[in-house]
């Protein structure tokens, strides 16, 4: 054993565990950390402009990757402004660890300047948290943090470091630090066994993949499944991209608002669901009574408390999800039988008769064609993030995506401002060409993270699809109460210059008013090798194909 510093031995740590990368910003009450994290060879720092994207970049990071980051801040407000990153990434299932900095104990629970309980503020909305007070503890907490972050259902950790125990000597030998080694469990036979009998008894079965799949990288397994079985397959909004979009068995999303109309018809048509990876949310099913209808569920997840917690399965099986499709995969070979889903063969052309419109060459722009653009020009090879609101919604109906871990959405908390940060992850993670779907009010949250951009030289595009309205709350206001009340943003396209906003941060940026000039408006972005913003001015009205229920979405066409 050797003396050093509490916090050299967390650097050290987080070096062991692979952390290559960290997202954050420095302050008074984090700095007896920083000093080591500076001297670090191995994990590059990028320095943000607020604290709550630093945790949305360290997201998209592993969002993109499938490799922890951490997220570091000071106390107080810096801690506080972490709340909305950690919430996001937990729900979401996405490993991080969120290190905050913290006054020093004996001020604890004093009022002390910029001393704030962050641990048990971020409890309900962490998977862990710990404040460590005892500078004996700090090597346990991390080698336990880092196992639980990715243990299971995957997670945020927030540590909170005071600053005498940053700086407080500790005994630590790195050559015996060993990482936690996590297994995922394995399914019980007999319940593969069962689920492969009861999907060769259905007449319609669907294979339901969500977020869950991708996490456990089981894409793979999850089409060869589908085809040993020949089952459609419908994914969830956090499974996008888990199969091609022209595969053979590709039933779209199923769901209320990002779902598909070929999603939800081929749902409705089915008698038996095998929901992998999934947690059967309220946007995805809508009304229960419509959802569940007579239909029989087998649901398969990592976590045990999400089985049964929205209704009851008929078959629950804990089990992670690619070792689960790796025993159904040989199960269903053993059987020998294939399910006799009746719209199967059909599944290609349904694709194309429930297609939604998007090829309008009106003006002003009609939205659906900027996701065409988007389709069109930037294909397979670029990696795409969104936030919330009408223009998330839009985006995850229509925009094509056929590789997991490039589209990378808020999905539990619908987070606004996300998206510039979490490109900025994305990119760092992976060096490929990310995309930021927003809309115009969107935009502006988290709009100093262009700074960031253009200060580390990453390229992140922002196509702003800028309706001048607060769209998914006009439409909420029109067709659930009958009115509108200040919802209008006009300004949004006149009074509001987001070009001038952009070229402030140092970035590229044009304004787009003909559908025809989309595609050349990002083939300048790209050209210019500068972070970029295309600010895309669309008809103020256009609704969003949405309902309450699957089978009550209503769809709409320019």
């Amino acid at each position: 054993m050797s003396k050093m510093k509490a916090s050299e031995a967390i650097i050290k740590i987080l070096e062991i565990e692979g952390i290559t990368a960290a997202f954050g910003i420095p302050g008074a009450g984090i700095n007896g950390l920083y000093k080591f994290l500076g001297q670090s060879n191995i994990i590059r720092h990028f320095c943000h402009r607020h604290e709550e994207a630093a945790v949305h970049a360290a997201g998209g990071y592993y969002r993109a990757s499938g490799k922890v980051a951490v997220a570091v801040c000071t106390s107080g407000p810096g801690a506080t402004n972490f709340v909305t990153g950690i919430y996001t990434c937990n729900i979401d299932s996405i490993p991080v660890i969120a290190i905050t900095g913290q006054a020093v104990s004996s001020q604890l629970g004093k009022d002390a300047f910029q001393c704030v309980d962050i641990a048990k503020i971020c409890e309900p909305v962490a998977k862990k948290t710990y404040c460590i007070t005892d500078p004996a503890k700090v090597v346990e907490t991390f080698n336990e943090a880092f196992y639980l972050t990715r243990e299971g259902k995957p997670g945020a950790i927030v540590i909170d470091l005071p600053l005498d125990v940053q700086n407080a000597d500790i005994e630590f030998d790195p050559e015996s630090y060993k990482p936690r080694q996590y297994t995922p469990p394995a399914p019980e036979p007999a319940d593969i066994a069962k689920a492969i009998q009861m999907i060769n008894g259905a007449k319609n079965p669907v294979l339901l993949l969500g977020g869950g799949v991708v996490l456990a990288d089981g894409i793979k397994e999850a089409a060869e499944l589908a085809e040993t079985l020949r089952l459609p397959v419908i994914t969830t909004y956090m499974a996008k991209g888990a199969l091609p979009e022209d595969h053979p068995l590709n039933a779209g999303h199923c769901g209320i608002q990002v779902g598909q109309p070929i999603g939800n018809k081929v749902f409705l048509d089915s008698d038996l669901v095998l929901g992998i990876g999934c947690r059967f949310t309220d946007r995805h099913t809508g009304a229960l009574d419509v959802y569940r209808g007579n239909r029989t569920f087998i649901h398969i997840n990592i976590e045990p408390k999400e089985i049964g917690k929205i209704f009851p399965a008929d078959l629950g099986i804990v089990a992670d999800a690619k070792k689960a499709l790796q025993a159904l995969i040989a199960e269903a070979k053993k059987s020998g039988k294939a399910a006799s889903h009746e719209d199967t063969a059909a599944l290609p052309q349904l694709r194309k008769d429930l297609a939604r419109k998007t090829d309008y060459d009106k003006k002003p722009i009609v939205p659906h064609r900027a996701f065409q653009a988007l389709n069109e020009y930037f294909g397979d090879a670029a990696i795409f993030t969104t936030g919330c609101g009408i223009t998330q919604i839009w985006s995850g109906q229509l925009q094509k995506i056929n590789k997991p871990r490039t589209y990378l959405a808020s999905g539990g908390a619908g987070c606004l401002g996300y998206d510039i940060p979490a490109a900025f992850g994305a990119a760092i993670a992976t060096g490929v060409q990310t995309v930021a779907v927003m809309g115009d009010f969107g935009f502006t949250f988290h709009v100093q993270e262009l700074g960031v951009c253009a200060k580390y030289k990453i390229p992140v595009i922002v196509a702003v699809v800028n309706n001048a309205y607060l769209g998914l709350i006009r439409q909420n206001q029109k067709y659930a109460y009958g009115y509108e009340c200040d919802v209008a943003m006009e300004e949004n396209q006149g009074l509001i210059d987001y070009v001038k906003i952009a070229e402030g941060f140092a970035c590229y940026a044009e304004r787009v008013f003909d559908p025809k000039d989309i595609a050349g408006a990002f083939k300048r972005a790209q050209a210019s090798g500068k972070p970029a913003v295309i600010d895309i001015v669309c008809d103020p009205v256009v609704d969003c194909s949405m309902g309450t229920a699957l089978n009550n979405c209503k769809e709409f066409v320019y």
